[in-house]
């Protein structure tokens, strides 16, 4: 993939697979990152079948952060709790000032509050 991605997104449940189809759909060009891998492969199919579509699987956390433009913008759909915890952490490590983190997900707001000062720190 030689060009950068505008957006990308992380959490390819049910949920954030159709998002990132219909983003791709829209003609945004999406960069995609699951934990577990054969769901990044499935959305990348999806998008092939669906009319190669413009949207690009990530199997690590790095390669998925790196393929977007600065600022980069990445929207989380994940569980609520420890998992959204951990996609934090795991995506921040690549990040870098200025960059965003939209939650998407269904986490408390209170909760959202503590990340952020974590993201801040």
């Amino acid at each position: 993939m030689a060009t950068l991605t505008r957006i990308g997104l992380a959490g390819l449940a049910v949920m954030g697979q159709n998002l990132a189809l219909n983003i791709a759909e829209k003609g945004f060009p999406i960069s995609v990152y699951n934990r577990t891998t054969s769901k990044v492969d499935e959305t990348v199919e999806r998008a092939k079948n669906e009319g190669n579509l413009p949207l690009y699987g990530f199997h690590d956390p790095e390669s998925f952060v790196l393929s977007i433009q600065k600022p980069r913008v990445i929207i989380i759909l994940v569980k609520a709790g420890a998992p959204v915890d951990q996609t934090i952490k795991t995506l921040s490590s690549y990040m870098e000032k200025g960059d965003c983190i939209i939650d998407g997900g269904n986490e408390w707001y209170e909760t959202q509050r503590g990340e952020r000062k974590k993201c801040l720190s």
